[in-house]
C-alpha cells in the first residue's frame, strides 16, 4: 500500500433519505474525489441509515440500517471498519470535495504516531465556487480551543488511527447532535489522545441550508 507503509485504509459514507435535502451532483463530485486520490488501495464502507434504497458505491462494503440520526450511523460504519481490518479510517461529508492528494497527506501524520487528523479547509457555495479560506493554525493550541468550546477540528476531513477507536470512551454521543464531534475531541485530547492539523486545504466544505452545526466552531461537525 504505497504511502500507507502497508496499513489498510478505509473511507466511510454515510447518509439517510440524501436525494430529498441534497443535489445528487454533490454526492458525486464527493465520490469521485475520493476515488481520484494518489493513493489508490482503498476501502469503501457506506451506511444507508434511511427509509430509501440508496447505494451510492457499488465496490462498498454496504449496510442499509436505519439508525437514530447520522451519529448513530457514525459510530456504527466507523466500528465496522475498524472491525474489517482498517488501520486507519477517513470520514467523509458526502456533500463535500476532497484535494486529491488528502489522504497522502494525512496518513504521512497518522504513520508518525498521531492519533486524529484533520486540516484546514476553505468554504464552497452550490456550485463548488471557493470563497473563504480557513488557517487553523492561526487560532493557536489544539486543545486549549477546545477546551474553550472553540471547534478547531474540521470533522469532514479528520481520519482515525485504529488505537483511537479501540478505546470504546471514543464514541460520539448520539443524544447530542450538533457537538458531538467537539465533545469527543474534548474528551479524548483531555485523556493525552495526539491531535494534528495539516496545514493545508484538504476539505471544500460545501455551505448550503441542510446542515447541522455547532454553535461556536471553526471546525464542521459532519
Amino acid at each position: 500500500m504505497e504511502g500507507g507503509l502497508n496499513k489498510k485504509i478505509g473511507v466511510i459514507f454515510f447518509h439517510g433519505n440524501l436525494f430529498r435535502i441534497h443535489d445528487p451532483k454533490w454526492s458525486n463530485r464527493c465520490i469521485e474525489s475520493i476515488r481520484n486520490q494518489t493513493i489508490k488501495d482503498l476501502n469503501f464502507y457506506e451506511i444507508n441509515f434511511g427509509d430509501d434504497e440508496l447505494r451510492l458505491l457499488p465496490d462498498s462494503k454496504f449496510f442499509h440500517v436505519q439508525k437514530k440520526n447520522y451519529v448513530d450511523a457514525m459510530n456504527f460504519i466507523i466500528t465496522e471498519a475498524f472491525k474489517d481490518g482498517c488501520d486507519y479510517v477517513f470520514n467523509t461529508n458526502i456533500d463535500d470535495i476532497y484535494h486529491p492528494e488528502r489522504i497522502e497527506k494525512q496518513i504521512e501524520f497518522l504513520n508518525q504516531g498521531y492519533d486524529l487528523v484533520s486540516s484546514d479547509f476553505c468554504y464552497i457555495d452550490l456550485e463548488d465556487k471557493p470563497y473563504k479560506y480557513m488557517n487553523i493554525k492561526s487560532f493557536g493550541d489544539i486543545k486549549n480551543n477546545l477546551n474553550s468550546d472553540h471547534n478547531v477540528i474540521s470533522h469532514p476531513s479528520v481520519a482515525f488511527r485504529k488505537n483511537f477507536w479501540l478505546d470504546k470512551l471514543n464514541r460520539y454521543n448520539i443524544n447530542n447532535v450538533g457537538r458531538e464531534d467537539l465533545d469527543l475531541w474534548k474528551s479524548s485530547i483531555n485523556r493525552g489522545y495526539k491531535f494534528y492539523i495539516v496545514d493545508e486545504i484538504l476539505l471544500n466544505y460545501r455551505i448550503h441550508g441542510n446542515q447541522v452545526t455547532t454553535n461556536n466552531t471553526v471546525g464542521l461537525n459532519r
